[in-house]
């Protein structure tokens, strides 16, 4: 589903080369059809790094919103490792919040569902760092352990391709730079969900 979707490179490059400070940035469509953005700011570097994440489909049927959902999330780093998740989800108007802190050698996550230890190399599935999917995920909706496996595959050009199956599905796209340039899932009803890249 959208709202539950919101990977390892050859030779897994490291975060200092996949996160440069800049921006990227989607068109949302469904079925081939632009329902929102969803726009990724980084600044920094590999020692502190900060991300801010903002997701923003909505679905008009009849001239009436039909689903309308915001996901902000901030991350922060620091050499390489998670300090600090924070998740506010608005869908159709309940909100949900997480977030995970890193504290001594371990993370601490609180959610919906409750506290949680994600493993101390855990990383959120936030899409932006392909390297990120060689290490153990979390939900950023729940801050709890992702139960999904991430395959590897290569496409034209260098790239790479994560597909990502279990509680999670849907589909990441690398170039060899290791810049995050696409993702696909599923949607409400079943309809296909796709980011094209503007930025």
């Amino acid at each position: 589903m959208l709202h539950r979707a919101l990977l390892t490179l050859p030779a897994l490059l490291p975060m200092a080369a996949l996160a440069s400070p800049g921006a990227v940035r989607f068109r949302v469509l469904r079925e081939g059809r632009e329902i929102g953005t969803c726009h990724v700011r980084l600044s920094g570097h590999a020692a502190k790094l900060s991300l801010q994440t903002e997701i923003a489909p909505h679905v008009k049927l009849a001239g009436f919103t039909a689903f309308r959902l915001r996901h902000d999330l901030a991350e922060e780093w620091a050499n390489d490792r998670l300090q600090r998740l924070t998740s506010r989800h608005d869908r159709n108007g309940t909100v949900t919040e997480a977030r995970v802190l890193a504290e001594g050698n371990v993370l601490v996550a609180e959610g919906p569902e409750g506290a949680a230890r994600p493993p101390a190399n855990a990383a959120p599935l936030t899409w932006w760092n392909g390297a990120n999917f060689a290490r153990p995920l979390i939900r950023p909706l729940t801050g709890k352990a992702l139960a999904a496996t991430p395959t590897r595959s290569a496409v034209p050009g260098g790239g790479v391709q994560f597909t990502l199956s279990g509680e999670v599905e849907a589909v990441a796209r690398f170039v060899a730079e290791g810049r995050w340039v696409g993702f696909s899932t599923k949607g409400e009803g079943g309809s296909t969900v796709t980011y094209e890249l503007i930025g």
